[in-house]
């Protein structure tokens, strides 16, 4: 489970009372975590006092929907594509029951209307793999847990994660084709830019032992010496190939235009 999904599901409980844990505690947790645009007007009341402001429920609420809000946001810019909006669409209806603490019947009902969609879909065999209740006959009700919901979010953002990752190879791809294949284009991916485009990655995608691991992979391309850059070649795409999305996208259009000039 993700930091901000973590905080969510704690903030959703607490005030559900379903959990026990500390109001004003959980708020200045969050507030430290989360960089949010959030103050109650009643604490600059204490900035110079000696005694200390307490976040209330009603201030939990506020930072809760702010979270939310934040979710949103990121998955929007990550995941707006129309096939990974319904499946983030199931996922958010999957945190709500776990977040509400929904039970028994009205949790198989949210089960069902999901696990009917992903169950016999082209591309999504692994589904059912370790889902207690895919027997709808069943009236088991430890079937409908904490748990087993939990596993259905997993396997929704990892199917997401995967049609994701199509997309953008795929675009990647696609750009790489275009530019490579006009005769009439003035635009070059130099290797410079390339790196540039490395730099930028996070560290949390791309190491900084990484980043200068495959910069040099990518500078060993330019040997003359074609059986030496076949073999260098197969080696940074099978390194690649253990690697994000994000990296190939920044790494794939120079070594596809390299390429294409060395053998034309």
């Amino acid at each position: 489970m993700a930091v901000l999904d973590e905080y969510i599901l704690r903030a959703a409980r607490l005030l559900s009372d379903a959990a026990d844990e500390d109001v004003d505690a959980l708020c200045r947790e969050i507030m430290q975590v989360f960089d949010l645009d959030y103050t109650n007007p009643e604490s600059l009341k204490y900035i110079n006092s000696s005694s200390s402001f307490r976040y209330s429920k009603s201030d939990l609420g506020m930072i809760l929907q702010k979270l939310r809000l934040k979710r949103e946001d990121s998955d929007d810019k990550a995941f707006g594509a129309a096939f990974c909006a319904t499946i983030t669409q199931h996922i958010r209806r999957l945190e709500q029951a776990l977040e509400e603490g929904v039970k028994d019947d009205e949790l198989k009902a949210v089960y069902d209307s999901i696990d009917y969609v992903y169950a016999n879909a082209r591309g999504y065999d692994s589904y059912t793999d370790g889902l207690a209740s895919y027997s709808y006959g069943s009236s088991n009700r430890n079937d409908f847990n904490d748990e087993q919901t939990q596993l259905r979010i997993d396997k929704l953002k990892h199917f997401r994660d995967e049609e994701l990752r199509k997309l953008k190879i795929a675009e990647a791809q696609g750009a790489s084709v275009s530019l490579t294949a006009s005769a009439t284009s003035n635009v070059q991916v130099t290797l410079e830019a390339t790196f540039e485009q490395i730099d930028k990655l996070p560290e949390t995608t791309l190491s900084d032992d990484e980043k200068t691991l495959l910069k040099g992979m990518m500078g060993d391309l330019n040997t003359k010496d074609k059986s030496k850059r076949g073999s260098k070649l197969d080696k940074l795409l099978s390194w690649l190939a253990g690697k994000g999305t994000d990296v190939f996208i920044a790494a794939m259009p120079y070594i596809v235009q390299l390429i294409k000039s060395q053998l034309s």
